[in-house]
């Protein structure tokens, strides 16, 4: 079997955990086949989180076509990055099997 490297988009939404219900609404409204969600912790522009009381941080993962990743930016810029402390960004990724991605 010969491996057949293919171009995506990895997306990553990091934001409080209390979007964690509404950011995946939006990813499945732009009809995400699948994501990862992990707790992030670290320090931004805007302060870094330093006890519980605070809620934490997910990182949202996705894999996808170019298409919907644009079209995922357009939606979390349209409605959540003028009110929410968040990051969205995406990077070019090599993938098996692209087909599960689009």
């Amino acid at each position: 079997m010969i491996m057949k490297l293919e171009k995506a988009k990895l997306i990553t939404i990091i934001a409080d955990e209390a979007l964690q219900d509404r950011l995946v609404a939006e990813l499945k409204s732009a009809n995400v086949k699948g994501y990862t969600i992990s707790e992030a912790k670290g320090e931004g522009i805007n302060h870094s989180h330093l006890s519980s009381w605070e809620g934490k941080n997910i990182r949202l993962e996705s894999l996808v076509s170019e298409g919907k990743a644009l079209k995922i930016f357009q939606i979390i810029s349209e409605k959540y990055l003028e009110k929410y402390p968040m990051v969205i960004f995406m990077n070019d990724v090599d993938v098996i099997r692209k087909e599960r991605f689009n």
